[in-house]
């Protein structure tokens, strides 16, 4: 009888444990997905307007925190004010995220720097922040292994020669990436500036998006995550660096690194995450 209740005893406690591992894998698959994911750096990880899970996108504060937490790149969206500067803002307008109203191009950049970053991740942590200047982003990356990556906001085809001459002129000007929607714009500044990744934007990215890449000598393809899954394994193929936008998700940065992808563009996630 003894005998009979340990082995009962034991095939309870085995049961138990199979049952347990079992409800493990279901219930919290992510305990184990760190280890099985990606081979450490598989992945460049680029801050979506800087590290904006952790403080106001397209701030000063955003960008440090990016290149603190060992980003391979930091995201900004510049475009011009009616006096010509070249400032960080997404938005065409400044409502979204300053205590001010109206369009970047018709407001001085005076009358933008009197403005206070009034919203975002975590903006009482950050109550002095300024809508910041290009050039104020780029002097704080440059003190960091951080690549800038600047998005320019459909401009005067005419303003890519003087933002080109800038950039150029500039001691760090090797490491910056430049990306862009417009098709216009990107083809004049790679034109400008042969020596730097330019990377076309878009969002459900197709093969004449591909083609055109390829035509005109742009280096990557930075589509968004509802890209076919055919054709960003096209893009990747055909010779393209291949970047997605936005992915906050380890496992769907994975299902993109399988189809070739080699960058992600992410509003949390650290490169601590892989």
């Amino acid at each position: 009888m003894q005998n009979k209740t340990k082995r009962a005893v034991a095939i309870g406690a085995a049961i138990a444990a199979i049952f347990a591992a079992v409800v493990l894998c279901i219930v919290v698959p992510s305990l184990t997905m760190k280890d099985e994911a990606l081979p450490a750096g598989a992945l460049q990880l680029v801050g979506h307007r800087g590290f904006s899970a952790a403080a106001p996108e397209n701030t000063l504060a955003s960008f440090r925190l990016a290149a603190e937490n060992g980003f391979w790149g930091a995201e900004c969206d510049i475009q011009q004010t009616a006096d010509g500067v070249w400032v960080i803002m997404h938005d065409w307008d400044v409502d979204r995220m300053t205590d001010g109203k109206g369009k970047v191009n018709e407001l001085s950049f005076a009358q933008i720097r009197s403005l206070h970053i009034d919203s975002g991740h975590k903006v009482r942590s950050f109550p002095d922040e300024k809508v910041p200047t290009l050039e104020e982003y780029l002097d704080l990356l440059k003190n960091y292994d951080t690549r800038p990556v600047i998005e320019i906001k459909s401009s005067p085809v005419e303003a890519m020669d003087s933002l080109a001459a800038y950039l150029l002129s500039r001691e760090e000007k090797d490491s910056f990436v430049l990306i862009s929607f417009s098709r216009e714009d990107l083809a004049r500044i790679k034109t400008l500036m042969p020596k730097n990744p330019a990377w076309l934007l878009t969002e459900a990215a197709t093969q004449d998006d591909i083609d055109f890449c390829l035509q005109n000598g742009i280096d990557g393809l930075d589509f968004r995550k509802k890209t076919k899954p055919d054709i960003a394994r096209a893009a990747a193929e055909a010779g393209l660096k291949t970047i997605v936008w936005t992915v906050d998700d380890r496992s769907k940065a994975k299902e993109f690194y399988d189809l070739g992808v080699t960058a992600i563009t992410t509003n949390a996630l650290t490169p601590d995450a892989f």
